[in-house]
């Protein structure tokens, strides 16, 4: 699955995928490519705000649910599209 509905700035696409075979740990991985670092700390504050202005708690629902993740940003490798 990938779409580019997102209106925020700096955003180019994403994709969800779900492990179909295999031992890995986790069952779904997202990706979101953005444009640069820039955009990438702006969808970082706007989230962080509309979390904040309707009474979201994400990490308070993660562990209430006991969902795990491993979040971090990655980057292309060097001579790779």
């Amino acid at each position: 699955m990938s779409a580019s509905g997102c209106r925020q700035p700096g955003f180019v696409r994403h994709h969800v995928l779900e492990q179909v075979a295999g031992p890995g740990e986790f069952n779904v991985v997202t990706f979101v490519e953005w444009t640069d670092k820039e955009a990438i700390a702006g969808a970082v504050e706007a989230v962080r705000n509309f979390h904040a202005a309707v009474g979201f708690d994400g990490p308070g629902l993660t562990r209430r649910l006991g969902v795990r993740g491993d979040i971090d940003i990655y980057a292309t490798l060097p001579g790779r599209p």
